[in-house]
């Protein structure tokens, strides 16, 4: 499936560094999707549980723990994006944050925190900006790790995520995230995912191209 471009430019610095953190988080999420099975199950058994991570990140208010330290070597920044985008694969429905970002949440590095807090403070309204952003880059690693699984047996997961995006599709529309043919067409992809039955896709397209009609014309 073609990459989905990321509209709403901060500059071609921006884009050069979110292409850089692109290809991270695209290797880190492409290893552990091939992961064994059993070793994917354990890991995740031996974390702490998806749903209440799911909560606390679709509070108002931010979010985790105090910033670790830039990395200084390659090999801390892999694990750092290596550590973020695990949160990612761990809480595949996790929510768009709804309130100010005051704190890195969990499923952003470091790297990826400073760059965004950066761009923010470019904006007229800094906090509602970085709101945005970190809610983009949320979406962007949730889009990755979908496509990611695109052989993987987890189809539980696998339908999480695709409705996840679904249901984040309009917003990222009117965020100009995505242009309408974009979101059109990974919305097409999603419902592969999101709903097995047909007949029951059929209406499901019908209820989704209606609200993404009503983010693009807003």
């Amino acid at each position: 499936m073609a990459q989905v471009q990321v509209a709403r430019s901060a500059g071609k610095q921006w884009f050069a560094l979110l292409a850089l953190i692109g290809a991270a988080m695209a290797a880190v999420l492409w290893w552990w999707s091939h992961r064994d099975d059993a070793a994917v199950s354990e890991a995740v058994t031996a974390s702490a549980p998806a749903a209440p991570q799911v909560v606390a990140l679709a509070k108002p208010v931010a979010l985790v723990q105090q910033p670790d330290a830039m990395p200084s070597t390659e090999a801390g920044m892999v694990a750092q994006q290596t550590a973020a985008a695990l949160v990612v694969a761990r809480a595949p429905a996790m929510k768009p944050i709804t309130g100010p970002v005051t704190e890195r949440p969990e499923f952003v590095s470091e790297m990826e925190w400073q760059m965004l807090k950066g761009v923010s403070q470019q904006h007229p309204t800094p906090q509602a900006e970085l709101t945005r952003l970190v809610n983009k880059l949320r979406f962007m690693k949730q889009l990755e790790l979908w496509q990611s699984m695109a052989h993987s047996k987890d189809m539980a997961k696998r339908q999480l995520l695709a409705e996840q995006l679904l249901d984040d599709l309009p917003q990222r529309v009117v965020n100009a995230d995505l242009d309408k043919p974009e979101a059109q067409k990974l919305q097409a992809s999603l419902l592969k995912d999101a709903v097995s039955d047909e007949q029951a896709r059929k209406k499901r397209a019908d209820v989704e191209t209606r609200r993404l009609g009503a983010s693009a014309a807003s």
